[in-house]
């Protein structure tokens, strides 16, 4: 039997890497994230805002997909795990990937809870100023999400609404993947 995919779809700070976590450890499922597989060199975005060019991380055009779908296609083949996770803002807009995927989740919050989870992360990971994040997530990040992924949050299997808390809802998630298992 070949491993199955879950994919976690939402927008920076919606808690997709939290809940591709807990779900992991309750799958004994490894995690994909697609955020590791940016292109060495990345395209740029001209900010609407103030016209200026930025490194842009939140376009299908910055994934490099010889890596991310040899990754997917090894885990798929892999009969170690009955579950692999798969993470990403991208991941249901980009056809190629959403179409490896037996199960989609979607994750959002509000956009003042995505923000401040965004800032606290990037802080803590990469050392960038609040002044750095929120003007980024402003001039560039928010416009990239409006179409790239907030538009397909429709084509999940379930929806997470993950603005104060998720776990009310992890419960219907599990029973809903042991379904699709056959448990």
């Amino acid at each position: 039997m070949k491993t199955k995919i879950i994919g976690i779809c939402g927008p920076s700070g919606s808690g997709k890497s939290t809940i591709a976590e807990i779900l992991a450890k309750e799958l004994s499922a490894p995690i994909i994230h697609l955020d590791q597989y940016f292109k060495a060199e990345l395209p740029q975005i001209c900010s609407p805002d103030d016209g200026q060019l930025y490194p842009d991380w939140n376009s299908p055009e910055s994934i490099d997909y010889d890596e991310i779908l040899s990754r997917i296609c090894e885990e798929k083949q892999n009969r170690n795990h009955e579950w692999a996770i798969v993470e990403g803002m991208l991941l249901f807009g980009i056809d190629v990937l959403y179409e490896m995927l037996d199960i989609k989740i979607f994750v959002k919050a509000n956009i003042e809870s995505c923000l401040y989870r965004r800032i606290i992360r990037n802080i803590k990971l990469f050392g960038q100023s609040p002044e750095f994040i929120g003007g980024y997530y402003l001039k560039c990040a928010r416009h990239r999400e409006a179409v790239y992924c907030l538009p397909y949050e429709t084509r999940a299997d379930h929806v997470i609404d993950n603005d104060v808390s998720f776990s009310d809802q992890l419960g219907e998630i599990l029973e809903y993947i042991c379904k699709k298992d056959g448990i």
